[in-house]
């Protein structure tokens, strides 16, 4: 029994200087340190390489860490697979991230790495409020960073994306608690309350006026493409002239940019649009004051479109011109 014990203790001592080596083999120390930076937000540094271990702190999206060491082994976390790091926290710390969320850093391509990360993250699905404030702060920190006016006109455009991305996240009825107030006047002149979908959409003339600021950059005809997708609160349910009427800022960015990138898209989305429906309203004789007045606007914005589809030397504007010539009041 004794010569047992003596065994089981002789067991348990070899397996107390076996652990710290095998702990020691999950880590490949790094011949030269590698700045890395977070691609999410609120990321977690971690105490071990595994997706179970003790976190340490979450670190903000764009924050540039030190690599000094990485896991043996790869991971699989979220479908992506990669390293884990071990890297010098700001707390003065060290913790392991996930390299399937870092990027490779230098501080020469910050502003291009920066733009990758706000891109993406702008199309990430199912990013909550947190993670869409944290896209906007990037957003807006990096345009002080901008060292030339076509990269100040992009981060403006990202800042401006991220800020209505941000919003329709912010439920209307929270600017009437304390905690939100805050929020929803500091950009209450930004925003319009979408009193249909939930939420709030960003002020279109927002991005016409950058369009209008950078208009001689090849940037503005991303811009004005983004202020005429830019959502706007609408509440149409079937009628085909509201529908004209909220597609019509296509007219404005063909206007802008005849040839642009987006004009076949502009041309394409204002040909399903003007329907029948919205030929025969444009066409009517009724004096009903409402039906005048959206007669004489409708009448408006079939004008401005006739105008700027004779810029365009797109092939889809046949199409638009044929229906076009079925209007005859106004003329």
């Amino acid at each position: 029994m004794k010569y047992q014990s003596v065994i089981w203790a002789l067991a348990v001592l070899a397996l107390g200087h076996i652990t710290p080596l095998l702990a020691q083999q999950d880590e490949i120390k790094l011949e030269v340190v590698q700045p890395k930076i977070t691609t999410v937000s609120a990321m977690r540094a971690r105490r071990a390489p595994q997706i179970a271990a003790e976190e340490i702190v979450r670190l903000k999206l764009g924050t540039v860490v030190n690599a000094i060491g990485r896991s043996t082994n790869q991971d699989t976390v979220g479908g992506k697979t990669d390293y884990w790091y071990r890297v010098n926290l700001p707390q003065g710390e060290t913790g392991w991230l996930f390299g399937g969320l870092l990027l490779d850093y230098t501080a020469p391509q910050r502003q291009q790495i920066l733009r990758r990360i706000i891109e993406a993250r702008l199309q990430a699905e199912n990013t909550e409020f947190g993670d869409r404030q944290e896209i906007y702060n990037l957003a807006s920190s990096s345009i002080n960073e901008a060292t030339d006016v076509n990269t100040r006109a992009e981060f403006e455009l990202l800042k401006l994306l991220a800020l209505g991305k941000w919003a329709q996240t912010f439920p209307n009825d929270w600017a009437d608690k304390s905690s939100n107030r805050e929020w929803s006047k500091a950009h209450a002149a930004e925003l319009i309350p979408n009193e249909f979908g939930g939420g709030y959409n960003l002020r279109s003339e927002l991005l016409w006026n950058l369009e209008a600021k950078y208009h001689k950059l090849r940037i503005a005809d991303r811009i004005g493409w983004a202020a005429a997708e830019n959502p706007q609160p609408s509440d149409c349910e079937g009628d085909e002239v509201c529908h004209f009427f909220v597609f019509s800022p296509a007219i404005k960015y063909l206007s802008l940019h005849p040839n642009g990138a987006h004009a076949a898209e502009a041309l394409k989305n204002l040909n399903e649009m003007l329907t029948d429906e919205v030929i025969k309203v444009a066409n009517s004789k009724g004096r009903n004051k409402n039906v005048v007045e959206q007669r004489t606007q409708l009448r408006k914005l079939l004008a401005s479109l006739r105008l700027a589809v004779a810029k365009t030397s797109a092939v889809e504007k046949s199409d638009v011109v044929k229906k076009l010539q079925r209007v005859t009041s106004g003329r």
